[in-house]
């Protein structure tokens, strides 16, 4: 009896063994295919482009096929979705953001959990910041934020949708300070945008990025950056910080992502391709082209980060009953 227990156990070692030097070797040849870079927004937006700066230096480096794939729909749910539900061998990711823990967490039953995701590198943002209609009187974000708790409900606050990153801004804002602002919807940034030029709406919480020139011409003010520092191209605008407002941090920011699972030897390999690609100016140019700044998170900073933005949106979500 003894020896055939030896026996089970030792072949049982063996197989072990063997499953555990596959994957190793699979990892080690990695990759030896086409990989898919899933990018859940449709041609032309801010994920794809960024898509399509990552993808092919990527290729350039691992001297491996990339092909990026737009999955768009439910604000990028319908992507984060793919990829959560893709085999976890590294032949499939995803460039995501925020959106990838917001749109999971609004859904009352979610068919996917943003901890089913493993961050492998973060690479470039940029933070939201309170702009201003010209037909506000407040001259600066002081006189506006005493008038605002002064006068609960007289300041009226748009967005380009429920639970998008412009919208749980507000929210957040509205939490942290006790400030009651209306929240009003458009369809899509540029319906709240000429809102906000109009008059129709006070203020707005959007990314920084693409108003640099708006603000520079004087078409609407910038008040403060929802930011950890202040915003390079307008240095002259304070942080909510330091304007008195804390824990009202916002980044629109973009990263490469795998499906849990993935092999630590294969996410090493991404995560030490892509701080090499960081580091380059021409990546810094690409990224800085389109209004992001340059960053980079490796995997284990990115993994602190990803559960940070969990913790903070699901917390934002539930304390303003938003789940749909």
């Amino acid at each position: 009896m003894l020896d055939r227990r030896r026996i089970i156990l030792g072949s049982a070692t063996i197989t072990l063994s063997s499953l555990s030097a596959h994957g190793l070797a699979e990892a080690q040849s990695y990759p030896s295919k086409l990989i898919r870079v899933i990018a859940p927004a449709p041609p032309g937006g801010m994920v794809d482009i960024v898509a399509r700066i990552v993808a092919p230096q990527l290729q350039d480096a691992l001297k491996q096929s990339f092909i990026v794939e737009n999955r768009g729909g439910g604000g990028g749910y319908l992507g984060t979705e793919q990829l959560s539900k893709a085999a976890p061998d590294g032949y499939t990711l995803a460039i995501l953001g925020a959106f990838s823990t917001i749109t999971a967490t609004l859904q009352k039953a979610p068919s996917y959990n943003p901890r089913d995701l493993i961050p492998i590198a973060v690479f470039g943002g940029t933070p939201n910041m309170l702009i201003v209609s010209p037909k506000v009187k407040a001259q600066s974000f002081a006189e506006l934020f005493a008038d605002a708790k002064a006068n609960p409900g007289k300041y009226n606050v748009g967005s380009n949708g429920l639970g998008t990153t412009i919208h749980l801004t507000a929210e957040l804002f509205k939490q942290r300070t006790g400030v009651q602002l209306t929240h009003i919807a458009y369809r899509g940034q540029p319906e709240a945008m000429n809102a906000l030029l109009s008059g129709e709406t006070d203020m707005m919480f959007d990314t920084a990025s693409i108003h640099v020139a708006n603000v520079k011409e004087g078409k609407i003010r910038a008040f403060a950056v929802a930011g950890p520092k202040r915003f390079q191209p307008l240095p002259e605008v304070p942080t909510l910080a330091e304007s008195g407002v804390k824990g009202v941090e916002v980044l629109s920011w973009f990263g490469l992502m795998a499906p849990k699972g993935t092999p630590p030897e294969v996410v090493a390999l991404l995560d030490k391709t892509l701080q090499s690609i960081v580091s380059k100016p021409t990546f810094a140019k690409a990224i800085s082209e389109q209004g992001l700044d340059p960053m980079l998170m490796n995997a284990t900073q990115a993994e602190t980060f990803w559960r940070g933005e969990m913790e903070k949106w699901s917390a934002v979500i539930k304390a303003g009953n938003l789940q749909q």
